[in-house]
């Protein structure tokens, strides 16, 4: 390995509530890119906008159906296996359950950003965030790499020349960063002493 290449570690806890992390240009702008194709995705929708001003001030919307997208269904999944009951709780959680989401994903873009080539400094209630976000990229790669119905074994052996293989590859250091930062957050601090 070059003297130039950075060795990537993912997060650590530093002190009590501080999760640190530092990310290589190309790691930070899949990040950027992901978040942003995320925040795309999950913008309210359009259709089914309640007319009443209170109703739409606390977030109730006239759509009740799940959305056509493959991935936003995976994103904003029915509550209840009954259509009635699903369609119901959907006008009453689909939009902040969307701007949430929506939420995190801009906060870790602006970390990213923010942060430069700088380590990124996060609390516990960012890092909850992150978690999140990466989640829901996770989620978003994994309707894409059809994980329900292949082997993670399947996945590893793809074709060099097939454009999954970037994804899965993707999908892969995502989950393992988000394994970290969960390790970080639920280290006992006394067992560092």
């Amino acid at each position: 390995m070059s003297e130039n290449q950075e060795v990537a570690h993912g997060f650590i806890r530093h002190g009590a509530n501080t999760y640190v992390a530092t990310f290589a240009a190309p790691e930070r702008e899949v990040l950027i890119n992901l978040t942003e194709q995320i925040i795309e995705l999950l913008a309210e929708r359009v259709d089914g906008k309640s007319e009443d001003p209170l109703a739409a001030m606390v977030g109730i919307t006239g759509h009740d159906s799940p959305p056509d997208d493959e991935v936003l269904r995976r994103l904003l999944p029915d509550a209840y296996s009954d259509p009635v009951e699903s369609a119901e709780f959907r006008r009453y959680t689909e939009s902040v359950l969307r701007s949430r989401k929506r939420a995190h994903a801009m906060a870790v873009r602006s970390d990213v950003i923010n942060a430069g080539d700088q380590a990124i400094e996060l609390s516990e209630e960012s890092a909850q965030g992150w978690l999140g976000a990466l989640n829901d990229i996770r989620l978003a790669l994994g309707v894409r790499l059809n994980v329900e119905n292949r082997t993670h074994e399947q996945l590893e052996i793809l074709a060099p020349d097939d454009p999954m293989r970037a994804v899965f590859a993707v999908y892969t250091w995502l989950g393992w960063l988000q394994s970290g930062l969960i390790d970080a957050l639920f280290l006992d601090i006394g067992s560092n002493s």
